[in-house]
């Protein structure tokens, strides 16, 4: 792994609470010169440790307030994990697909706006040629949703 110094954390913690800040206010914030930062960010990006910046959406205002958790087991292939892994990360409402040890092969999670739409979304997963099962839980309610990274 790539070594990153104090200045490079805190720029990774500032951007990853508020990737709206500009360069200005991060050297404000750290007190160093923006043109340290814009080199800095620059430099966190090539190295692929910044992916890119989102906003966070309110899935509720938005219709997508049904949450589902697919566990899915499909058929050992060599490379397996990669072709079904690619398969289900392309149906639509499929925010996270994650190869997984044990008696499941992958958990996947989803957002829909409703049982109908969600059903549609396993359905799809069940057409997939190598996939033998799945077992799907709706999320009753959500009680820590947060992708930062603790660094």
């Amino acid at each position: 792994m790539e070594r990153l110094d104090d200045i490079d954390l805190a720029i990774l913690r500032i951007l990853q609470e508020d990737c709206k800040k500009n360069i200005a206010e991060i050297s404000e914030a750290l007190n160093i010169p923006k043109s340290t930062v814009h080199y800095r960010i620059s430099r966190l990006e090539k190295m692929g440790f910044i992916e890119g910046c989102y906003a966070k959406l309110n899935s509720e205002k938005l219709g997508k307030s049904f949450i589902g958790v697919t566990l899915v087991r499909a058929r050992y292939s060599p490379g397996y994990h990669e072709t079904v892994g690619e398969k289900i990360s392309k149906i639509p409402g499929v925010m996270a697909v994650y190869f997984v040890f044990g008696d499941t092969d992958f958990v996947v999670i989803s957002r829909a706006a409703n049982r109908d739409e969600l059903m549609s979304i396993v359905e799809q997963m069940m057409k997939i040629e190598e996939i033998e099962r799945t077992s799907t839980m709706i999320v009753a309610k959500v009680i820590k949703e947060d992708m930062k990274i603790q660094i």
